[in-house]
């Protein structure tokens, strides 16, 4: 028996009718070779829908790393933070000869730090309370200048720093201007006290440039040194209170200039 053949006949519109001739062979062939292109396209597309779907995951899952990691280290600093202002804490006890537990203290403060007080960050309020408390900490000198002539005592309530007159002093805290004028023996002097219970004097000035009433922000400019009142040299007599008691300035020197 002789081998089919079959006859595929193209006829256009106008024009000869074409005839392909085809053997049974070359249609399985052909037909196979069809599958296998179609199979091969199928293959593929599921694979590279996998490896798309695949990427995807990796690229979250590595984001979700990279948060992690980030959160680790809002952690780390956090608790850094955490420990200075427990550090501090531990200052002020020592330095108005208290005995006060920290995990009272920060027991009896909680209320101050519920997430409301901070825009509902619960997460914040500890590192935000901290940061806040700084800036009404005279944890800084006054100026960039000069040198310590005489130290705190139970004689001499504050630090004499020898400078040049008219040397550039800083605000070591925020606070509220309630003084500006003569003191007997101290010549030209500021005062300011803020509701955290700190208060900082600065004495024998040349130049007041703030407003008794006036708020002023840590590390802003707000005298110039002098040889006014009783000195034999210009230079500040600079005194720091904490509730209203005087305290040695060195003792609350976390950051320095």
């Amino acid at each position: 028996m002789g081998i089919k053949k079959y006859t595929v006949q193209i006829i256009p519109e106008d024009g000869e009718v074409k005839e392909i001739h085809l053997s049974g062979k070359m249609i399985i062939l052909w037909g196979s070779l069809l599958f296998l292109i179609i199979a091969t396209i199928l293959y593929l597309s599921v694979n590279i829908g996998r490896l798309i779907v695949d990427k995807a995951e990796y690229t979250l899952l590595k984001n979700k790393i990279a948060h992690l990691e980030n959160r680790e280290l809002e952690i780390e600093k956090l608790n850094n933070k955490m420990k200075k202002l427990y550090d501090f804490a531990d200052k002020l006890n020592k330095s108005l000869g208290l005995e006060i537990s920290l995990e009272e203290f920060f027991e009896a403060e909680k209320e101050k730090l519920t997430p409301e007080a901070y825009g509902g960050d619960e997460e914040g309020t500890m590192e935000t309370e901290a940061i806040r408390l700084q800036d009404f900490v005279p944890n800084i000198l006054p100026t960039t200048e000069g040198w310590i002539t005489k130290k705190f005592s139970a004689d001499h309530n504050a630090i004499d720093i020898s400078l040049k007159e008219g040397t550039s002093l800083y605000a070591t805290m925020e606070g509220t201007v309630t003084f500006t004028g003569d003191r007997e023996y101290l010549g030209t002097t500021l005062e300011i006290l803020n509701d955290e219970g700190f208060g900082i004097i600065y004495s024998h000035l040349s130049e007041i440039m703030v407003k008794e009433g006036a708020v002023v922000k840590k590390n802003q400019l707000i005298a110039l040194s002098g040889n006014s009142g009783r000195s034999d040299a210009p230079h500040l007599h600079y005194g720091v209170q904490m509730q209203g008691k005087w305290v040695n300035p060195i003792d609350y020197l976390l950051i320095r200039r």
